[in-house]
């Protein structure tokens, strides 16, 4: 079964049709085919699709069933990462989107080696669709940035913030509440600096550690996001 998100104005009133580039990888790519069943996810509803036709790379499908999206978890995450070289904030954003986060923010931290681009950002939301319909998602995450840490903070002004700190006393479990909504802030590979630790605790965040054992920064970010969306 084939899962894309699609413009509104594909849909008509029984059926979808693809093309461009996203029915070039239907046809193409995965060799869709007559008679294959899949899902077109659009402005917050899932289309069930058979699909009747291919020709080229343009694919038609008959819709059989609309329904809200589904599996999309009730606890929405933004992280604030900071940012890695690029194939590791690829990684986050590939996993991260897997899991269940909501938005991410990437963060110019003090200790950040890697630069950004408005071109690389096109190419975060680029691996953020693809993630998510890997993972039969019932949305694309936003990406944006990078920005400073303070700009960030503006972002999520009266979300819960969790700042992933190896030393913290506290676990990430034992953080956990009713909220409905948390901020996660995970730094570079170096950490955060203890200028950014205190612009962090201003802003109300707690540190949090995800115990004994030392995770890379492209992997960290991805467990905790992981365990914060199955809260509720």
């Amino acid at each position: 079964m084939f899962w894309l998100f699609i413009e509104p104005s594909r849909i008509g009133h029984e059926r979808v049709i693809v093309d461009g580039k996203q029915g070039h990888h239907l046809a193409r790519v995965l060799r869709i085919r007559a008679g294959e069943r899949g899902v077109a996810v659009s402005n917050g509803h899932e289309y069930q699709l058979d699909v009747v036709e291919v020709a080229g790379s343009r694919v038609v499908a008959k819709i059989t069933a609309v329904r809200p999206v589904q599996g999309e978890p009730n606890t929405r995450v933004t992280l604030l990462q900071a940012l890695l070289p690029n194939p590791d904030f690829d990684a986050v954003i590939e996993g991260g989107t897997a899991v269940g986060v909501h938005r991410f923010i990437a963060v110019q931290a003090e200790r950040s080696v890697a630069r950004s681009s408005p071109e690389r950002t096109a190419r975060w939301r680029a691996i953020a669709e693809s993630a998510a319909e890997q993972s039969h998602r019932g949305e694309v995450p936003e990406a944006s940035g990078p920005m400073s840490l303070t700009d960030a903070l503006e972002q999520v002004d009266e979300t819960r913030l969790l700042v992933l700190e190896p030393t913290a006393s506290v676990s990430l479990l034992d953080a956990l509440d009713s909220s409905s909504a948390y901020a996660m802030a995970v730094g570079p590979e170096g950490g955060w600096t203890d200028n950014e630790l205190s612009t962090l605790r201003e802003r109300g965040g707690l540190a949090v550690s995800l115990g004994p054992r030392i995770l890379r920064a492209r992997l960290a970010p991805i467990v905790a996001a992981a365990i914060l969306v199955q809260q509720r």
